[in-house]
């Protein structure tokens, strides 16, 4: 089943960002350890437009989805993110519907976007045949996320939520709560308001809501409330946690071996 697919019938997902590692075979190693869609950090990451474009050549051969986040709804950045198969853009900070209406013209061929059509590329794996019915499948395939950053955004999420074609919302919550100046308080009583106004305006709209953390009791505290897409820390993060562990594990074994 396609990832937009099982979002919208409300299945739990969970994917991890990639920051900065760009070798590909990273892909093949995530993939294996059952993550649902590769978060490619194109706002904060310094990855190039071939480093992205090799790592989604090899997910698409390991059946993982890659979503990119942008920083922008340009035609320079989304149309090739698009064009060499991510499955969809994440729009950092978005603030308000015009914002999220422009990404979907982006994102979205026509009736419902103005994506431009260049089809013997790797979206269609080099496959150019009916034109209508490629646009018609990527439309129903490609997905449209608005990222919830500020007080602002959830404010205005009803009107961002109500563009036809954004299919749902990520909340960031360390920009959430530096704009409220409470930076990393997700426990706040605040910041459970919003994210709960998250989940209950998308869902008053039929569309999915999640958050990009990896805080595991705000992971137990989000899905607690029915939020389903989760994107959870980072490679990096796994490379610090796993070597750490090794470390201290092999540690313990060796001071035992010097004590005997």
């Amino acid at each position: 089943m396609e990832l937009k697919q099982r979002l919208h019938e409300g299945e739990i997902v969970c994917g991890i960002m990639l920051s900065e590692i760009y070798t590909p075979n990273i892909v093949r190693i995530l993939a294996n350890c059952g993550y649902d869609f590769l978060l490619v950090d194109c706002e904060h990451g310094c990855f190039d437009m071939s480093q992205v474009s090799n790592l989604v050549s090899v997910a698409e051969g390991h059946g993982l989805d890659v979503l990119v986040r942008v920083t922008t709804d340009s035609i320079s950045s989304v149309t090739k993110y698009m064009d060499m198969g991510a499955r969809g853009i994440l729009l950092s900070n978005t603030e308000n519907a015009r914002e999220a209406e422009a990404l979907v013209k982006r994102c979205l061929y026509a009736p419902q976007g103005d994506r431009g059509v260049s089809t013997f590329r790797a979206h269609t794996n080099y496959c150019s045949t009916d034109l209508v019915d490629i646009m018609r499948h990527a439309n129903e395939r490609n997905i449209v996320i608005a990222q919830i950053e500020s007080a602002q955004a959830v404010e205005n999420l009803d009107a961002i939520c109500g563009i036809d074609g954004v299919d749902g919302v990520l909340i960031g919550p360390n920009d959430l709560t530096q704009h409220m100046g409470i930076i990393g308080k997700y426990d706040h009583p605040e910041v459970r308001r919003l994210i709960n106004t998250v989940r209950e305006v998308t869902a008053r709209h039929h569309k999915w809501s999640g958050i990009i953390t990896g805080n595991l009791p705000l992971i137990e505290y989000c899905a607690g409330i029915g939020m389903t897409c989760f994107s959870v820390g980072s490679e990096l993060n796994a490379l610090a946690s796993g070597a750490k562990t090794k470390y201290c594990q092999s540690m313990r074994i060796l001071k035992k071996e010097e004590e005997t």
